[in-house]
């Protein structure tokens, strides 16, 4: 058994007034699931306390300010050298306007049975299977569509 490092990485369900949930579509150009659908977030950098690394990641790919509310759940990625842990938070958007970075092609606001039909990255698509009645807005969300 090959026993890689671990990384932690932080991601947020983000959700909009109507209820749903931002994705981004990652660069064809990316080393692992180019092309597929996954939640804004990335990993945590030494000393960075969650919540910071999400605002910082959040405001890197997005352009947004987000209020982080809840543990929505893990999912777990193997990728070359590294065992990742994906720690999924929820929130909602308190300013700005998107903007996405080059990490990114695209974005999109999708309902829970829209999410089903896109090319989801592989810790994606296994942790959405697994939890599908977290995409279901816990609280009321100030951001816009």
């Amino acid at each position: 058994m090959d026993i890689k490092p671990f990384a932690l990485a932080i991601r947020l369900l983000l959700f909009n007034k109507n209820g749903e949930v931002l994705l981004l579509q990652r660069s064809k150009s990316s080393k692992t699931n180019p092309g597929r659908w996954e939640l804004p977030g990335g990993k945590i950098d030494p000393g960075e306390s969650f919540d910071t690394a999400l605002n910082r990641e959040i405001m890197e790919e997005t352009g947004l300010v987000v209020r982080i509310s809840h543990a929505a759940g893990t999912a777990e990625q193997i990728v070359p050298g590294w065992h990742v842990v994906h720690l999924m938070m929820t929130g909602s958007a308190i300013s700005g306007k998107i903007r996405i970075s080059d990490e990114h092609e695209e974005y999109r606001w999708v309902g829970i049975d829209e999410v089903k039909h896109l090319p989801l990255a592989d810790w994606f698509a296994d942790y959405y299977s697994n939890n599908r009645k977290i995409f279901v807005r816990p609280e009321q969300s100030e951001e816009m569509t």
